[in-house]
């Protein structure tokens, strides 16, 4: 099920953007989604926090007190890899897209043959199967993280600390067991010892003792796992 959320402050068209979505989805029921409207971008931020995030943000640029931009740019400082389609009445705003890799723009009245268009091929790149994902409960509320970003996950007393590829860091207190179990099927990651959790993609190297990350980082490999984890560096490499 993707999850879509419309920011416009125009009551009419923000109406009018809810029910091309859900006409959509009627239209496309091999591609499952729930519609969210919100007229404020504080009420936005507001529920992405307390739910995790949307996957796809149909966001006005000229929204008031807070731009479509500005609000872009919260929702990537959140570590969010959502697509982002702006809603424009003119072309000239084109430019400032780039600055929060928005998938692109639409131009007002939105017509459904465009936003069709531009649904699918966002919808597509976010498919489950192309970018498995993890819920993680942090301090700030839920984050959806693609395994792809999550390098690291270290556990520190009742703590685990993910370390995702931008550098950012997310504190959970789920346990190490639980989210082992939900990356494991990928087949990218492991267990060195059982205090960490390693994404073999950004392993750069290793001895018979520990694995050196892309980032310098070493993680040492517990007495007996070495030919284990040779093993399943292997597997994945190949």
């Amino acid at each position: 099920m993707f999850s879509i959320a419309i920011c416009d402050d125009l009551a009419a068209d923000l109406a009018c953007l809810q029910a091309l979505c859900e006409d959509f989805a009627r239209a496309h029921p091999e591609l499952p989604l729930r519609v969210f409207a919100f007229a404020s971008p504080y009420d936005l931020l507001d529920e992405a926090d307390a739910h995790g995030g949307f996957d796809l943000y149909l966001l006005d640029i000229l929204l008031p007190h807070l731009s479509g931009i500005a609000l872009a740019q919260k929702i990537r400082q959140r570590g969010e890899a959502a697509e982002i389609l702006f809603l424009t009445i003119s072309r000239e705003y084109a430019l400032d897209t780039f600055s929060v890799k928005a998938a692109g723009y639409l131009v007002k009245p939105v017509q459904p043959e465009a936003l069709e268009r531009e649904l699918l091929v966002c919808l597509q790149r976010l498919s489950p199967a192309q970018h498995p994902a993890l819920l993680l409960k942090t301090r700030a509320g839920l984050r959806k993280v693609r395994l792809t970003e999550l390098v690291l996950v270290e556990s520190f007393n009742h703590t685990r600390v993910c370390t995702l590829s931008d550098g950012s860091v997310l504190e959970t207190p789920a346990t190490l067991a639980s989210l082992y179990g939900q990356v494991k099927a990928s087949g990218a990651f492991f267990m060195p010892p059982r205090a960490y959790i390693v994404n073999l993609a950004y392993v750069s190297g290793f001895s018979s003792s520990e694995l050196q990350l892309a980032s310098g980082k070493r993680v040492p490999i517990a007495r007996g796992l070495s030919a284990k984890f040779k093993e399943a560096y292997l597997d994945y490499m190949c």
